[in-house]
């Protein structure tokens, strides 16, 4: 942008109003041109601070996620005494308006849905948005914890939470617009790389980046220009979103009519912290878990045997007449998540499809297991994973699957295996795979 463009919009009142009243208790640092910042600490207090700083080169205005008691007196080693408190903002990544458009009314709904009416979104005037829930929606403290030392850890589990909460629904958002394909070149990525088994990983097209929640990060303010674009970072109203276009955004279009980060109801995100630090306590123990499992893959010495198979397994190892080609997936990866090796998997699955009506053809069988080589080991689907086990008529769960209820508590044939060969070999078990083989 030309230095007369940039000068004639921060010259207008409505918009040093705006950057001003979001200025408050923040620190605000200006970036020039290149992309580097100016000095830090600093403040907006005056109208003629903005302007000064536009004449020295200033094109965009960045102010923190914390607020603070004395903005100018933060340094490194006082900065958690100085924070009075922060806001969650959201930074939806993108490289195409449109698809971050979609992910934005997504976010929306998923807070809507935790309590907050007044979360704030604005277009951060290149491809993304910025959702932001202000301070005075915070509980006042969590845990006898005061909230605003809880900075970053709470808001980082919440952005994290609200990811994992929005997962479905943002592919589902995804895939009601847009073609995997054209998704897949608008992220320059080969469509292999953002499709799963099921769908699409919509964090490949959108993602909500974390490194925005951190201490002393700031954001582009609300009303700043984009020094790359030149459009300005533009509030939306909730309702307005969905049909949002950039040319809304052009510096001599835009109107300052919302405040980011304006109204609360006092407490409102008390109901999404409660359900962030339940989800982050199950995600521990879940992790806790998966290390001990780490720890005993270690420990295994030599491929898990056959007396050690699931029910489902087992079926499938008596052969089929449906479901044969999703049981090899199933059983090379099985068979290799148990330390098999793939001379041993090879000889097992050949033999296998012997016992299928009809066998598949070998070329085929074959043809999977160099596949297989070639590829990183994964698990093989989960027990209640549609299209597989209950699909195809394999799943038999006994006790160990149950747990003794009525609800299958074993997510993977592989944690059956792994809770029954750590729970003591079977009776009548003579050796591994290995010995087997010999005899």
């Amino acid at each position: 942008m030309e230095f007369r463009q940039v000068y004639e919009y921060y010259s207008r009142g409505d918009v040093q109003e705006a950057l001003l009243a979001l200025a408050r208790s923040r620190e605000v640092a200006g970036v020039f041109k290149t992309g580097s910042f100016g000095a830090r600490p600093g403040m907006l207090v005056y109208a003629n601070d903005i302007i000064s700083q536009v004449k020295a080169g200033v094109i965009e205005f960045h102010s923190s996620i914390e607020r603070w008691s004395n903005p100018m007196s933060i340094r490194p080693d006082n900065h958690g005494k100085l924070r009075v408190g922060w806001d969650l903002i959201l930074d939806i990544d993108c490289d195409s308006v449109e698809h971050g458009r979609a992910a934005a009314v997504v976010l929306l709904d998923a807070l809507e849905k935790h309590g907050i009416k007044n979360a704030s979104v604005k277009f951060t005037g290149g491809t993304g948005f910025h959702l932001g829930v202000p301070w005075e929606s915070m509980p006042k403290a969590i845990d006898y914890a005061p909230t605003e030392k809880l900075f970053p850890d709470v808001a980082r589990k919440m952005g994290l939470y609200l990811k994992e909460y929005c997962r479905e629904e943002m592919e589902k958002a995804l895939l009601r617009k847009f073609l995997p394909g054209d998704m897949a070149k608008a992220v320059n990525m080969p469509l292999e790389k953002i499709t799963t088994d099921t769908g699409i990983d919509p964090y490949k097209i959108v993602d909500i980046d974390p490194i925005l929640i951190s201490p002393r990060h700031l954001f582009r303010m609300a009303y700043s220009l984009n020094r790359n674009t030149g459009l300005v970072s533009l509030p939306i109203a909730r309702k307005d979103v969905g049909g949002f276009r950039k040319g809304m955004a052009e510096p001599d279009v835009a109107k300052v009519r919302l405040k980011f980060l304006g109204e609360a109801d006092p407490g409102e995100a008390e109901v999404l912290v409660t359900e962030t630090l339940d989800w982050a306590r199950k995600l521990g123990d879940a992790e806790k878990k998966r290390r001990l499992f780490e720890v005993r893959d270690r420990e295994i010495r030599s491929p898990i045997g056959q007396a050690y198979f699931p029910p489902c397994v087992q079926r499938i190892s008596q052969g089929l007449a449906d479901g044969r080609k999703r049981s090899v997936f199933i059983m090379i990866n099985f068979l290799r998540s148990l330390k098999w090796g793939w001379e041993e998997i090879e000889k097992y699955v050949v033999e296998w499809n012997e016992r299928n009506t009809p066998p598949l053809p070998h070329n085929y069988i074959m043809s999977q297991i160099r596949s297989g080589r070639t590829r990183q080991s994964v698990l093989p689907p989960n027990c209640l994973n549609e299209g597989y086990y209950p699909h195809f008529g394999v799943c038999m769960p006994d006790s160990l699957c149950t747990g003794g209820g009525q609800a299958i508590v074993i997510k993977n044939p592989v944690n059956y295996s792994k809770k029954k060969f750590f729970a003591g070999k079977p009776k009548g078990e003579k050796g591994d795979i290995k010995r087997r083989n010999k005899r």
